[in-house]
């Protein structure tokens, strides 16, 4: 397994998108309010297993970081040219640490089995929160057969995030940098409890 991981700061973004699952660090800073996380791994698992895993919101207050609660309310079906798969699902979900607890709707958007975009729907919570997971088989030539089933691929997880409350802000401060580290950590065992240890 291979690991590559990447953590900056970014000035605060103008971009009005949002998303759920990790809680961060922001400093009470306005220069250094938005937050931005990467981190990319080579999984023993196929894209199609570890696409299951990170598509299955419902399941997520079992196993994610500080997620006390995830339901999803709708999921529709909007194919484009681009991504025939597509499939998008209205989800709540439940952040709780401390005396801090909090729930939010989400915006999931899954192409399967290359891509979950997730985004928060609540601008009174979140300037900004969007997490990202792509997945792509590791193999060294195109054209393979069912190459969505290769055993292994490359996960690249990116997490960005501006609370609209310096409340929230302040609230989640000790949080930022362990839980987004763990994020990745916390799928791969998620992975590993579904489909064993490799």
């Amino acid at each position: 397994m291979q690991a590559f991981r990447e953590s900056r700061r970014c000035l605060p973004s103008i971009f009005q998108s949002r998303t759920f699952f990790s809680l961060p660090k922001v400093i009470p800073d306005i220069f250094d309010s938005r937050k931005v996380y990467s981190e990319r791994k080579l999984l023993n698992y196929s894209q199609a297993q570890v696409y299951d895993v990170v598509s299955n919101v419902t399941d997520y207050h079992h196993f994610i970081p500080f997620c006390s609660h995830s339901k999803v309310f709708s999921t529709k079906a909007a194919p484009s040219a681009v991504a025939p798969s597509r499939v998008i699902m209205e989800a709540e979900l439940g952040v709780g640490f401390n005396l801090f607890n909090e729930k939010y709707m989400s915006k999931v958007t899954c192409d399967k089995p290359t891509l979950v975009k997730a985004e928060s729907a609540d601008a009174t919570m979140f300037k900004e929160l969007v997490t990202t997971w792509r997945f792509t088989p590791n193999v060294n030539r195109p054209g393979i057969d069912n190459v969505s089933h290769h055993p292994s691929c490359w996960v690249d997880f990116s997490i960005a995030f501006e609370f609209a409350s310096p409340l929230h802000a302040h609230a989640s401060s000790v949080f930022f940098d362990k839980v987004s580290t763990m994020m990745m950590s916390a799928f791969i065992e998620r992975c590993e409890k579904v489909y064993g240890k490799r």
